[in-house]
């Protein structure tokens, strides 16, 4: 889930690319509400280094994809695991283009 975004931005996000089902968007719901509360502590929380910040949220995204699995097909989990793939390699080159600065 990209910073700023909603839970309903994100649920349509994921409809729309995994063709989901209306009982799927019921389940995934507070799924995504439970880890937007979780990551918004995170950010929040003034005792956690910047390390730990990233530790934590990469924590939270992998029990988020853990439970957003459950929910899928085979066939959906197999384009959810693309999207996630892709989303790091544009992360990973969005991170190497800092540090060439």
């Amino acid at each position: 889930m990209q910073r700023g975004e909603s839970v309903d931005q994100h649920l349509q996000m994921l409809s729309e690319k995994l063709n989901l089902t209306d009982d799927q968007k019921e389940k995934l719901k507070p799924i995504l509400q439970d880890q937007m509360q979780q990551m918004k502590a995170v950010r929040e929380g003034g005792s956690l280094s910047e390390e730990q910040k990233r530790a934590k949220m990469k924590s939270i995204h992998e029990s988020l994809h853990d439970q957003i699995n459950v929910v899928l097909t085979p066939e959906q989990q197999a384009k959810f695991k693309q999207m996630r793939q892709e989303q790091m390699q544009k992360h990973k080159g969005m991170e190497e283009g800092k540090e060439h600065e």
